[in-house]
């Protein structure tokens, strides 16, 4: 894997001399694989999260240092696990957690708390955290390895199974270099998104391809999407996913990616703005 940007690995080290005690802090940095950085003399926390946290990135730098990047990565999710939200939708701006997630996003990559509900006999649910993942943001090779992007884990969380179908065999295409596909399945994701974001808001589809309608109706019925505030951005991207689409010959690799990008960022920006985690 990468190495983790200074940005990030430093807000996670800031936190982390808030969030834990001396003595807690040398039981992470032994969880995460940090112990051999550990000062033999420091005074305070600070110093030594700093001192720590300086040797090992110094020996996660270079090739062949892949231990090393991963326990620096460790470490950033050890600390999210400490400050994460303890139910859905917990997050608050200027929170710790937030803040990590902010310099995780600046580094390509979503922190994501995961959940999980379960009912007993009676009916009862309870809502647990199962986890803390880093997630690459909407890197296009990322879905045909065994990762999952932040993107394909929205769509999992609003099940929106349709979109996210259509945005692994863009995906596929691209990588494979059938461009005309990709710019058909990419399409057909950023339309299932539209419809569904609308949706949230109050749209019914009658037929299949209301990609149109959905946006018409954010920009003019609800006014939630104001040409100002989006809704000449959405709407032009939604026109010119209807030149040089899925026609053979008609679409080149740049043309292509600059879709791919250009409407995976959309959709990031829709489902942000109106089914935020």
């Amino acid at each position: 894997m990468r190495l983790l940007s200074s940005s990030l690995i430093g807000s996670a080290a800031e936190i982390a001399v808030g969030a834990f005690s001396e003595g807690q802090l040398r039981l992470v940095f032994m969880k995460a694989n940090l112990d051999g950085a550990v000062p033999e003399r420091s005074y305070g926390k600070a110093e030594l999260v700093a001192k720590t946290v300086e040797e090992a990135k110094r020996a996660a730098t270079g090739s062949g240092a892949e231990e090393e990047r991963r326990a620096l990565c460790d470490f950033v999710l050890l600390v999210a696990e400490k400050v994460a939200p303890s139910e859905p939708g917990g997050m608050r701006p200027g929170t710790p957690f937030w803040r990590l997630r902010e310099s995780a996003r600046g580094d390509g990559l979503d922190l994501r708390a995961d959940f999980e509900t379960t009912a007993d006999s009676w009916g009862e649910t309870t809502t647990r955290r199962t986890g803390i993942r880093l997630l690459p943001l909407d890197e296009p090779a990322a879905p045909l390895s065994d990762e999952i992007t932040a993107l394909e884990a929205d769509f999992d969380r609003l099940g929106w199974a349709v979109a996210k179908d259509c945005y692994r065999r863009a995906v596929r295409a691209l990588v494979e270099g059938r461009f005309e596909d990709a710019n058909s399945g990419i399409r057909a994701m950023f339309e299932s998104v539209l419809v569904e974001t609308a949706t949230i808001k109050g749209f019914v589809s009658t037929k299949q391809g209301d990609g149109g309608q959905a946006i018409n109706f954010l920009k003019d019925q609800q006014k939630v999407l104001a040409d100002r505030d989006g809704g000449w951005f959405i709407h032009g991207l939604w026109l010119i996913t209807h030149t040089n689409g899925p026609h053979p010959g008609t679409s080149t690799a740049g043309e292509a990616h600059f879709r791919f990008q250009a409407l995976t960022a959309a959709t990031r920006y829709l489902i942000d703005r109106f089914a935020p985690a």
